[in-house]
């Protein structure tokens, strides 16, 4: 097997590697509704290699609080619509949430194939229709 199939099959198919792409592609795609940074998307998508995209997720997640609270106040004020069922406003914060653990999982990929790994969660995050402006 390739090393470009093994990163994709891992990502499309092992667990421990779905779920931490799960919840990184939801970290950003709150991102870029709050903080509507799409450079940060091509950054990923261009990764040269694991340090580019190292410092692509730095940038994105540096300013993690800032966006969840962003996300929490917008849904409050009806200003940001989330397309699923919670119990509390307050759930966001953790259902949007990336930990450590996620991105290690995610970092360790990239090592294989930054620009693949890049790519691949930049534009799930892009497509991802859970949260959205109101209009």
């Amino acid at each position: 097997m390739s090393q470009k199939v093994n990163v994709l099959d891992k990502l499309l198919n092992v667990e421990e590697y779905r779920r931490a792409k799960e919840f990184l592609v939801r970290y950003l795609a709150a991102y870029k509704v709050v903080e509507q940074n799409l450079s940060l998307f091509d950054k990923m998508a261009r990764c040269r290699d694991v340090n580019d995209f190292v410092s692509a997720v730095y940038e994105g997640v540096r300013v993690k609080d800032r966006v969840l609270d962003k996300l929490v106040e917008g849904v409050e004020k009806n200003e940001l619509r989330v397309v699923f069922e919670y119990k509390n406003v307050s759930d966001l914060r953790n259902i949007f949430n990336v930990g450590q653990e996620h991105i290690e999982l995610i970092i360790g990929l990239a090592r294989e194939d930054p620009k693949l790994v890049g790519s691949y969660i930049s534009a799930l995050a892009l497509a991802y229709g859970g949260i959205s402006e109101r209009r």
